[in-house]
């Protein structure tokens, strides 16, 4: 089941695995025989693989990816607890629901219909005559959780300390993000996302015990009172109990809002919440290919939002809208605007390179993204990541952007991330020459990732070349073995 979900939950990875995890999928159950002997013998996680990732003010939070096989682990452990772990009140916490199909692939129910409660309700208690707004967020949320306090305080006894929780402690500890090993929690996945909202219950049953109109979604509060001491009171009995939590708000994105138009613009209409964005892979029920609003409609839109490609400033949210549509009926009109916006928006890489990646292949993109590489502005990794995998989806590169490319591999200073996504594009996109090189590198790198790209890049080898490699480096460790089996399929000739 945790593999099934770990499946699921792969859609917004911090790091993308280059295969879909096709290769765990192939051998689904030696896989899990395989977690299930070291389990019997003492499990030991692997360390994580950190990037930077861009917010949308530029300060980068730490992502995380874990092992496949670590990840897997996790989300059994949390599956197992989930069971005896009190819930967040559905009154007051809207994100993040556990599903009460404890066979669903699916870990939590679907975020949007949440979502939408929570505005409704906020909506409703505003009208009710509570006039005054406050609206805070937690600091370094997942980057500040304490495993202690997690396990010996929320669990409460409810799950008695045995070999799961001990197995909990040492993954947590492995991967804590700070120094202090009982500190922090990866972010990216289902099962941090199901410690974190429980880390809060009692922030949350304590502001309900208290007779406020209190509403959270993952870590950003919203209280409604009747006035402004109200607001500084609740903002009071938050703080000190985040305090208990080792935790603090974030004090650039708190406010207490009095003025009706401003407290309308954050808690909106009903109109406004279905023209908000939600991304087509997070919806359900929608045939690929499918798009509720006409051509005319989304690149009105997009004129709006982006004064025909001339704004300064647009709103992110009305953006991710208007490219996630246009990528649905392959219209090119933002390729130019977001291009040119690389350095203001790498937040959004992610989302460029689902919608660049469709016209990879014209020149205008190309050399535009092998501009911005080569420029200062490029001082995301994460970014420059998502870059050179929209740049692996031509279907031919020149010779200068294929130096580029080589440039970035040889450089050791650069982020793994980075360099395996090079190495994954020039292995398809460049010649046997090239190739001979990357596999060459192979004896000298340490990281998995790295590695992993390295094994597939050199696929469209000659098949004795490449068979000759696999057999030397497929008793290196069980996941290289997995996925050179995988990869010596007859029917997968280039990846």
């Amino acid at each position: 089941m945790a593999w099934k979900r770990v499946k699921k939950d792969q859609y917004d990875d911090f790091l993308p695995d280059i295969l879909d995890l096709r290769d765990i999928t192939h051998d689904e159950k030696n896989t899990i025989d395989n977690i299930k002997g070291k389990l019997d013998q003492g499990y030991e996680p692997f360390p994580p693989l950190y990037i930077d990732v861009p917010k949308k003010g530029y300060a980068p939070r730490p992502g995380c990816a874990l092992m496949p096989e670590d990840r897997i682990v996790y989300q059994a452990v949390v599956d197992y607890i989930s069971n005896s772990v009190e819930k967040p009140p559905p009154s007051a916490c809207f994100s993040h629901r556990l599903n009460p199909k404890s066979d669903s692939s699916q870990m939590f129910l679907f975020w949007r219909n949440w979502w939408l409660k929570m505005r409704k309700s906020m909506r409703e208690t505003y009208a009710n005559g509570y006039h005054c707004l406050l609206k805070t967020d937690i600091a370094a949320y997942f980057e500040q959780i304490d495993h202690q306090i997690f396990i010996t305080h929320l669990l409460n006894g409810k799950v008695k300390e045995g070999e799961v929780i001990y197995l909990l402690r040492k993954l947590l500890s492995k991967w804590a993000i700070s120094d202090i090993k009982h500190i922090g929690i990866p972010q990216g996945c289902d099962a941090s996302t199901f410690i974190g909202n429980v880390y809060l219950i009692d922030l949350d049953k304590n502001m309900i015990r208290q007779g406020f109109k209190y509403f959270r979604w993952a870590d950003e509060i919203y209280v409604l009172t009747k006035n402004k001491p109200m607001a500084r009171q609740a903002m009071q009995v938050i703080t000190h109990q985040l305090r208990k939590l080792h935790l603090n708000i974030q004090e650039t994105k708190t406010d207490i809002i009095t003025k009706p138009s401003r407290i309308m613009a954050e808690i909106g209409t009903e109109e406004e919440d279905k023209k908000r964005d939600f991304d087509y892979e997070f919806k359900r029920k929608v045939k690929r290919g499918e798009v509720e609003e006409p051509e005319e409609r989304i690149i009105e839109e997009y004129n709006k939002v982006t004064r025909n490609g001339k704004a300064k400033e647009v709103d992110g949210s009305k953006l991710k809208w208007c490219v996630n549509r246009l990528a649905k009926i392959r219209n090119d009109i933002a390729t130019d605007f977001l291009l040119r916006r690389l350095a203001d928006f790498p937040f959004l890489a992610a989302l460029s390179f689902k919608y660049l990646q469709i016209f990879a292949d014209t020149e205008s993109v190309k050399d535009k993204i092998i501009d911005f590489l080569v420029s200062e502005d490029n001082i995301y990794e994460w970014q420059e990541m998502w870059l050179l995998f929209t740049l692996s989806k031509a279907k031919k590169l020149d010779d200068k952007h294929l130096q580029v490319l080589r440039s970035i591999i040889m450089k050791k200073e650069k982020h793994w991330a980075s360099r395996a996504a090079a190495i994954f594009a020039l292995g398809k996109l460049g010649d046997d020459t090239d190739r001979k090189w990357i596999r060459d590198l192979y004896r000298d790198e340490d990281n998995n990732y790295l590695k992993r790209a390295i094994v597939i890049s050199v696929h469209n080898l000659p098949k004795s070349v490449r068979n000759s490699f696999y057999t030397e480096v497929k008793k290196d460790s069980y996941n290289i073995g997995r996925l050179v089996k995988y990869l010596r399929q007859e029917h997968i000739e280039t990846i």
